[in-house]
């Protein structure tokens, strides 16, 4: 096997981990959709399309990262959230605010360990972006919490959320284990 071969099979376990995430999060959104609320209290779904949220908007940002860096670059990652922020996604108030702050050349460093009286968020965005880089890694579970951790702190350092995505992130490496 080839190192291109090799990363080639990476991205296409994680392209097929956002495919995954982003039909899970499109048909969850509906439910905060009050229109819909009679449909799916009947179990039919609502008529299409359906919108993602900020949790597919950020794992596209995670595998780009990946797909370019071969690993979490964490400058290049807050660059990322920062440049595809689209407010209309769903995202937290502190997160909106950070990146928008990110995109006016704010140190995401400085920003995010400032959230919340200096703990950091520790609201579920990092574990909810992260099923890719888990698959990503699935030949190695050990490297795929490691990443996750340090994919976190650009917009969530409380322990409390970096340890829930990189137990998401160790669930999808073991997932997509060939």
């Amino acid at each position: 096997m080839t190192a291109d071969s090799a990363s080639a099979r990476r991205f296409e376990r994680a392209l097929a981990s956002l495919r995954g995430l982003s039909v899970g999060d499109a048909l969850g959104s509906q439910f905060f959709v009050p229109a819909n609320y009679p449909l799916l209290k009947q179990r039919a779904l609502p008529p299409g399309p359906w919108q993602w949220t900020d949790d597919t908007e950020m794992a596209c940002s995670v595998l780009a990262v990946l797909a370019e860096h071969g690993r979490i670059d964490q400058d290049a990652l807050a660059r990322s959230f920062a440049e595809h922020h689209d407010f209309d996604r769903g995202y937290g108030p502190a997160v909106n605010r950070l990146l928008r702050l990110v995109r006016e050349g704010g140190d995401w460093r400085e920003l995010s360990s400032a959230l919340f009286k200096g703990q950091g968020s520790w609201g579920n965005g990092s574990a909810m972006r992260i099923a890719p880089l888990g698959a990503w890694y699935a030949d190695d579970p050990e490297q795929a919490t490691h990443q996750a951790e340090i994919s976190s702190y650009p917009t969530h350092q409380h322990r409390e959320a970096v340890v829930g995505a990189m137990a998401v992130a160790a669930a999808a490496s073991l997932a997509a284990a060939p």
